[in-house]
């Protein structure tokens, strides 16, 4: 003890929870230490209350008795000793009795053991009378606790797809197995058939686990549910031992972890590591690779053969009661951002691929805030399911997600939701969001095809002026793009030569149609438009002026635009600009008004005061339409 104590009080203070979590034999080391050397007395602080403490050990003692009795010790304000084994005491007759507040119990126990630790320094609270005792029955608690649920729980299998593999599906887990299964004639009939399997599969579960509930009787708990993916290649005999291994653990760690899977070979026998970062923010969905392949679980048992990250494989096992509220939270979401469209009778479009409900499980998940477990032993069978991910209308409508890229190297899939620019302003001046991205990238490529048209015309006597807010782009990063909450472009294109405007537009007309835009000329102002007038600017043309007058340079969404000094000053006196504000000088601060939405402007209100520490920005650069 002499030359480990200092660890043992380590762990115990900084990964307790886990210790305990992962049935590691530390707490059973401790009480057998105080066996063989002897228990140490608890701190004279808390003489008076030895007859309390030692009453804490009796094995036949409701969780409420504890509770009554550990309620007294909690309070005692000189013995952090006598509260944190109070709170030891607890948290193993909560999962004796299991009841739901287990976990939070553990938790309380871990802070009020570390603080004691902190106090003494040293490893010595440890054997303290009667905390030995309590940890060893604590462990045994946690283990009878792992062993009950390995007995009980059963299986729900769900698969759609080309192979034959039923019997071997139903001798997975004999007797415990309930198997939602269909076989499809080709890989081609599963992308289309499956979809709706899983969701007739789901909703047999749900009626089972409502009925199981209502049931005087009762029936042994599905617990998990394993779902493998459409898109297995091939079975055979170690995949079956990798699938045990994987529902066995499962209902090891059913409370830490919620979904889990398995690394991937394709079915050209190549790796395919399934861990992937999910980035789902500003109208954007990203599966993103990690620098280093995955993150590392905070389970001091579970860091050593498990991988963390935002999803795994398609074939994968989840807590059921964790499935159906996923399932519950996409059926609320697809009513919801549906009708947040205005499409509230609209029935949703079909799904177009046969991945689509998995990346649904994925960014449900990720909301929710549940991570992905990958289990380093072993391998599943089966072709990428990103590789065949659509960003179909169903699911832009569901995420409100505009463009995906669903694989690093995969070219990006786009799906615009607003018809027009005006709408899209008017949700973002609604919800407090940021400008839907289609809008934002039409706009932009037609200042770039339009701006690059008069550029050229000729490039010496021709200058771009952005006017009124569109001039903010130069403080807001704003030579790639326009900022986020902006859903409009005012420029003056110059020239130094005089101007017949009408008759210049219509000598270039078939030009202007032929880059996909046409315009509508109302007085000295223009209104480009693109050729479904989904976006528009307002452009006015004139000449001749002293273009070298607009002496400094620089870029708006890639374009050579020019301003004078006096343009900025007036700006910069009349716009505030370093206020960020929807509506310019009649707006509001930014503030999103639709909390958990993904396209959320930041918080500049800051409680009502408009300043604060916060700095009133986006953490990143990914709200731009480029990254």
């Amino acid at each position: 003890l002499g030359r480990y104590g200092d660890d043992l009080a380590g762990i115990a203070s900084s990964n307790w929870t886990d210790v305990v979590g992962g049935g590691w034999p530390v707490l059973e080391i401790i009480s057998l230490v105080s066996q063989l050397h002897g228990e140490l007395d608890s701190p004279a602080a808390c003489d008076p209350v030895r007859e309390e403490l030692q009453a804490l050990l009796p094995e036949k003692v409701s969780w409420g008795q504890v509770q009554e009795q550990a309620g007294l010790l909690l309070q005692r304000p000189h013995c952090s000793f006598a509260k944190a084994a109070a709170a030891v005491a607890v948290a193993t007759a909560a999962i004796i009795e299991s009841s739901a507040a287990a976990t939070r119990q553990l938790h309380e126990a871990r802070l009020a053991l570390g603080q004691v630790l902190e106090e003494g320094a040293s490893y010595q609270p440890l054997l303290m009378t009667p905390l030995p005792g309590l940890l060893a029955r604590l462990a045994t608690a946690q283990q009878d606790r792992r062993s009950r649920g390995l007995q009980h729980v059963e299986t729900d299998v769900i698969y759609c797809g080309h192979l034959s593999i039923e019997e071997e599906l139903r001798s997975l887990c004999p007797g415990g197995c309930e198997l939602h299964f269909l076989e499809t004639v080709s890989p081609e009939e599963s992308r289309t058939a499956c979809y709706k399997h899983y969701q007739a599969s789901m909703a047999a579960v749900l009626q089972r686990e409502q009925a199981t509930a209502k049931s005087p009787v009762g029936s042994a708990a599905h617990g998990n549910t394993l779902i493998l993916s459409p898109l297995l290649w091939q079975w055979r005999p170690e995949l079956r031992r990798d699938l045990e291994r994987l529902l066995r653990e499962q209902a090891k760690w059913k409370d830490e972890v919620h979904w889990l899977g398995l690394p991937c070979v394709n079915g050209s026998s190549s790796w395919n590591w399934p861990v992937r970062r999910l980035r789902y923010e500003f109208w954007k969905l990203a599966y993103d690779v990690y620098p280093t392949g995955h993150e590392t679980s905070a389970y001091m048992s579970l860091a050593q053969f498990w991988a963390l990250g935002d999803t795994t494989s398609a074939t994968r096992v989840y807590s059921t009661p964790v499935l159906l509220s996923l399932e519950a939270f996409l059926e609320r979401r697809r009513r919801e951002y549906s009708e947040a469209l205005g499409r509230p009778s609209s029935p949703l479009p079909e799904p177009e691929s046969i991945s689509e409900w998995f990346v649904e499980l994925d960014l449900a998940a990720r909301i929710s805030g549940l991570r992905a477990y990958t289990l380093l032993l072993g391998v599943s069978l089966e072709n990428d399911y990103k590789a065949y991910a659509r960003l179909s209308a169903r699911m832009s409508q569901t995420f409100h997600i505009e463009a995906a890229r669903f694989n690093p190297k995969d070219a990006q899939q786009r799906r615009c939701l607003f018809s027009s620019s005006l709408e899209a302003a008017t949700f973002t001046v609604e919800h407090g969001v940021v400008i839907a991205w289609c809008t934002r990238q039409k706009l932009r490529q037609m200042f770039q095809a339009v701006g690059g048209w008069w550029l050229r015309l000729s490039p010496r006597k021709h200058i771009i002026v952005p006017v009124s807010a569109s001039l903010l782009n130069i403080f807001r990063s704003g030579e790639s793009g326009i900022f986020p909450w902006d859903g409009d472009i005012d420029a003056n294109f110059i020239a130094s030569h005089p101007l017949v405007v009408g008759s210049l537009l219509e000598d270039h007309r078939a030009h202007l149609e032929s880059l996909g835009y046409t315009y509508i000329l109302k007085g000295d102002r223009v209104v480009f438009h693109d050729l479904a007038d989904t976006v528009r600017m307002d452009i006015w043309l004139s000449g001749p002026q002293a273009v070298e007058a607009f002496d400094i340079r620089s870029r708006l969404c890639g374009v050579r635009i020019n301003l004078f000094r006096e343009q900025l000053d007036g700006t910069v006196m009349y716009y505030r600009p370093g206020e960020k504000l929807v509506g310019n000088t009649k707006g509001r601060l930014l503030q999103c008004l639709w909390k958990g939405h993904n396209a959320c402007l930041p918080d500049c209100v800051r409680g009502g005061l408009g300043v604060g520490k916060d700095g009133c920005e986006f953490p990143d650069d990914f709200v731009h339409l480029d990254t």
